[in-house]
């Protein structure tokens, strides 16, 4: 993930149609120590849903949620970093969308993320199990992000 492979792939294999499945593919193999198990998915994003291509990822159970509880931790610290390293690094979009509820997080190599703000898989307020959220005593229902 670092030295002089982000450029070459950036420089010579970004732009392909295969890349980012070929992205997903490699994050599956060499990433679960970081954040748990993952599994390849299609990624269906024609707005007719008529054709699939490779590019997806499911990190079935998040480390990062899991133990941090918190989805300011998960938005802040682990989604727009990592979308915005692989822009910048490897030259291909990453969409990542964390589902609070089960801990999984959905990965779209090749598509463009929606700004955080306007992203509707953070849900408003501080998740009920966030650590912040019991240490102030509030339910968190008016904080933006923890």
């Amino acid at each position: 993930l670092a030295g002089p492979v982000p450029f070459v792939y950036r420089g010579l294999f970004a732009k392909a149609e295969w890349s980012p499945a070929l992205l997903a593919w490699f994050a599956k193999h060499l990433l679960p120590f970081l954040v748990g198990d993952m599994t390849l998915t299609a990624d269906d994003t024609n707005d007719d849903n008529s054709s699939s291509r490779g590019g997806g990822l499911l990190v079935e159970r998040c480390r990062v949620l899991e133990g941090s509880k918190c989805k300011g931790i998960c938005a802040k610290m682990c989604k727009v970093p990592t979308e915005r390293f692989f822009a910048e690094r490897w030259g291909v979009p990453l969409s990542m969308e964390p589902n609070f509820e089960t801990g999984a997080c959905q990965l779209r190599f090749g598509v463009v993320p929606v700004e955080l703000g306007d992203d509707l898989t953070i849900p408003p307020g501080c998740l009920g199990r966030c650590p912040g959220v019991a240490m102030d005593g509030d339910d968190g229902s008016d904080a933006e992000l923890c």
